[in-house]
């Protein structure tokens, strides 16, 4: 008997989801095998006032630790423009940062890479969440 896993509605704030919606219109028919993880996961979305983020959620900006198969990570979730890997700034559009967002601390994620790959990612800690901190406009 296989164990059902309870969907976790992501929440996101209503600032993020306005942004993320014009970055998917502006990249329309580029790239379409990581923009469709994107607008999977906006689809789903609960969109609430950025004062309401729950601590837990990993949000655009927040800085995330979390495992995969092999090791323990961290990023910090960027908008393509500020994405640096060598900084650990990852973009929301790459399969990891989409996966990611919306998550909660605990929750496992899968993400799907455009070769088919498919990896399981626990978030560990938000060590920085902007909502969380009173900056509820990044």
């Amino acid at each position: 008997m296989k164990k059902q896993h309870a969907m976790i509605i992501p929440q996101m704030s209503e600032l993020d989801l306005a942004r993320l919606q014009r970055l998917l219109d502006q990249n329309d028919g580029d790239d379409r095998a990581y923009l469709d993880a994107l607008r999977e996961r906006l689809a789903q979305a609960q969109g609430v006032e950025p004062r309401e983020i729950p601590a837990d959620v990993v949000t655009m900006n927040s800085r995330v630790v979390y495992q995969d198969d092999d090791a323990s990570m961290t990023l910090t979730l960027v908008y393509p423009e500020q994405a640096d890997a060598a900084a650990g700034r990852v973009s929301v559009l790459s399969p990891i940062g989409s996966a990611l967002l919306g998550a909660h601390t605990g929750q496992s994620v899968t993400c799907r890479f455009p070769d088919g790959r498919e990896k399981m990612l626990k978030v560990r800690t938000i060590e920085f969440q902007p909502e969380a901190s009173g900056q509820f406009s990044l």
